[in-house]
């Protein structure tokens, strides 16, 4: 009983360490592996976040907004405040509310939301390695690996868009690789084309067969008459959820074109309406918080109890996953997440270890905290003012 007692007082002194210091990294021309067929692109930026306690804890994290404001919001702004304050890396509920509320919502907006999440996530980190476990033990520790779905033929730094033929060389290369569920992007025209979408959606699906999942990423380029064109057309190909097709992720528009498909419905990644707006409306059959846009994982775990409440599935819908892995191993509803061939290379060109698909599933770090240490030299390399 002692020993279990000493224990605690020595749990409870540790967790009681301040953050001393924050520094965000801005990194640029950090080679990756290009795509199987393409040459571009080669390089990558990022966003790497440092946070320092008193006890010489170090917690890592990226952004999903990249804009170069962030860098001057974390660093001139929101770091002295959270130092001044002393704050408490475990009090995740608490730093936020150092902001006042006016300031939150506006004007800054997305801006200070994404840097606040980074500030959460390598808070999280700092958790798990100040208790010496994985932080999805710690947000709940439903599993420890995770259904995942690959996300390819994105063209970058110019580059024209992919073919039919493009799309579907490339698909079938993953498929024989082990894929099991590919997504693409749907709506990239100039003027979105449920006809032009549609055949590359099926020349995909002939080329990897009936047996490996198809979904489509809409990136809310389409009107509403569109997504149902092209959801109606695609309903032939089995596609297992359509993800933000319509501009805004209006949510009675979403509503409408849940009741023309049966394509699942799949939303949430880019917040112009909040979840609660969108499970509210029934607009979609998916709900993809994305823990590095939308405030880290102490609100993706409100957005899991929100969707589990409405009895709708918990999905992953951004390049950021293998931080938002912790969410949804750690949550009893947790879903599918995104593996972004594209950011993820990036991931690969910062990171040490990284999870890779495998057979369908990406297992889950068992080291303390995220797993998510960057490499030796990095900052000191791809560092810019």
């Amino acid at each position: 009983m002692l020993n279990q007692t000493m224990l605690y007082e020595t749990k409870v002194l540790e967790s009681r360490q301040k953050i001393v210091r924050i520094e965000l990294h801005n990194l640029r021309n950090i080679p990756i592996t290009p795509p199987p067929y393409r040459d571009l692109p080669k390089t990558e930026g990022a966003l790497l976040l440092e946070v320092e306690t008193s006890d010489g804890i170090v917690g890592w994290s990226t952004s999903g907004y990249t804009h170069h404001v962030v860098v001057d919001l974390i660093n001139k702004y929101i770091a002295p405040r959270i130092i001044e304050q002393g704050a408490d890396p475990f009090r995740t509920e608490r730093i936020p509310m150092l902001f006042d509320r006016h300031t939150y919502e506006r004007p800054l907006g997305r801006a200070l939301i994404s840097a606040l999440a980074m500030i959460d996530i390598a808070c999280w980190d700092i958790k798990g390695k100040t208790l010496g476990k994985p932080v999805h033990h710690l947000l709940g520790g439903a599993r420890d690996r995770v259904p995942v779905y690959v996300t390819h033929g994105a063209a970058y730094d110019g580059a024209p868009v992919y073919t039919a033929k493009e799309l579907a060389a490339e698909a079938k290369h993953l498929a024989d690789l082990g894929v099991t569920h590919l997504k693409n992007t749907v709506g990239r025209q100039a003027v979105p084309d449920p006809y032009d979408d549609y055949n590359r959606m099926a020349a995909m699906r002939e080329a990897v067969g009936p047996n490996v999942r198809l979904s489509m990423d809409g990136n809310l380029r389409m009107s509403l008459p569109d997504a149902v064109k092209l959801c109606t057309l695609c309903e032939e190909l089995d596609i297992s959820f359509i993800e933000e097709p319509i501009h805004y992720n209006e949510p009675a528009n979403l509503a409408h074109l849940r009741s023309r498909t049966s394509i699942r419905v799949a939303a949430a990644e880019n917040e112009k309406f909040s979840a609660k707006d969108l499970l509210c409306a029934g607009a979609i059959d998916i709900l993809q918080p994305n823990v590095n846009n939308d405030g880290g994982f102490t609100a993706g775990l409100r957005s899991a109890n929100l969707a589990r409440a409405f009895n709708v599935a918990l999905g992953h819908g951004n390049g950021n996953g293998p931080h938002n892995i912790a969410l949804h191993a750690g949550v009893a509803n947790g879903g599918l997440v995104e593996y972004h061939f594209h950011k993820w290379m990036a991931y690969n060109a910062i990171f040490k270890e990284v999870p890779q698909p495998d057979e369908g599933y990406l297992n889950v770090s068992q080291e303390p905290g995220l797993g998510l240490e960057p490499k030796d030299g990095l900052i000191q390399e791809f560092k810019v003012s």
